[in-house]
């Protein structure tokens, strides 16, 4: 390079590198003393001086680093190099973007399932899997173990490559056990909306999972009957209420939790009919814990103005 070429060279100090590049100056210089980066040149009073080549360098560094890369995978990367690998990072997340704006079929199986997947956003179409191939299945586990087995075999049968989530409030723990070891994919209800939609974004990302099941109710236990259905629950949890506090979203979570508990006391009365007169007892009584947490709700709806949906 010749002197001409030389004077006519940018360089920037410190102070220069950090407003262009969004790194501190201390920063900066820790990279320089971990041998990360070095200095072109220095003044003659001693400053660092950077050329433009590694000014450049450093500002997609930064980009790179708050992306999630390390200094040490980045400081002997060239120019070029630093520039496809940002471009790459850019690439992908245009991708995610748009797979977060496709449409997703989803085929249901179960009222849990039903009710959940109901307030999911638009981009989430309910399909019937015998007439259009689903991209996910939703299956509860409001049943006995024996058709929770039933239905996720039929369902991987039906939907080989097809990832499938199992949706449960109150299951037998050896139950949920066996699905954890056998790698399916659990989502645990209540939960709001938006981390039920994340839940099963997960699942199409990890789709090595499969599915289950429903049954229908006999119980020796007289139960109050219900003012809220699972669907009304559902809708009260994710509103907004006038009042500021959590306390629709709690209460109707509790009563969601409260009423799962009776139908799995219906369902341990079918499974174990020696221990039936437990289950019964422990039905009932649960069932008139959850009556007193439905009037408590139907007060905070009158109070709240909040708008129910009718009972379908």
């Amino acid at each position: 390079m010749s002197e001409i070429e030389q004077v006519q060279e940018a360089y920037f100090e410190v102070g220069a590198v950090a407003k262009i590049t969004g790194l501190s100056p201390n920063t900066i210089r820790t990279w320089e003393r971990r041998n990360f980066i070095k200095a072109a040149s220095r003044s003659e009073s001693g400053r660092r001086r950077y050329s433009q080549e590694q000014v450049e360098c450093l500002a997609l560094i930064k980009k790179l680093t708050d992306l999630g890369d390390s200094i040490s995978a980045l400081s002997s990367l060239s120019l070029p190099t630093l520039r496809n690998r940002l471009l790459e990072y850019q690439t992908q997340h245009t991708q995610t973007a748009a797979e977060n704006t496709e449409e997703v079929k989803l085929h249901i199986v179960g009222v849990a399932a039903q009710t959940w997947t109901s307030l999911l956003s638009d981009r989430y179409t309910l399909v019937d899997g015998n007439a259009v191939k689903p991209d996910i299945v939703a299956i509860d586990l409001s049943t006995t173990p024996t058709e929770c087995r039933r239905r996720i075999a039929l369902a991987s049968h039906e939907f080989p490559d097809t990832p499938i989530v199992l949706i449960y409030d109150f299951a037998p723990s050896d139950l949920i056990m066996q699905f954890t070891q056998e790698g399916r994919f659990l989502i645990r209800v209540p939960c709001s909306p938006e981390l039920f939609e994340h839940y099963l974004t997960a699942a199409r990302v990890n789709a090595s999972h499969q599915s289950a099941p429903h049954l229908t109710e006999t119980t020796s236990f007289d139960a109050p009957k219900r003012l809220f259905t699972d669907k009304q629950l559902a809708t009260i949890a994710s509103s907004n209420p006038n009042i500021k506090c959590e306390c629709p979203h709690h209460i109707s979570a509790l009563v969601s939790s409260l009423a799962s508990f009776e139908n799995y006391c219906r369902r341990c009365e079918i499974e174990s009919p020696t221990d039936a007169e437990v289950h019964s007892h422990l039905g009932s009584e649960i069932a008139k814990a959850r009556s007193i947490v439905e009037e408590a709700l139907l007060y905070l709806c009158q109070k709240d103005n909040l708008n129910v949906p009718p009972a379908s």
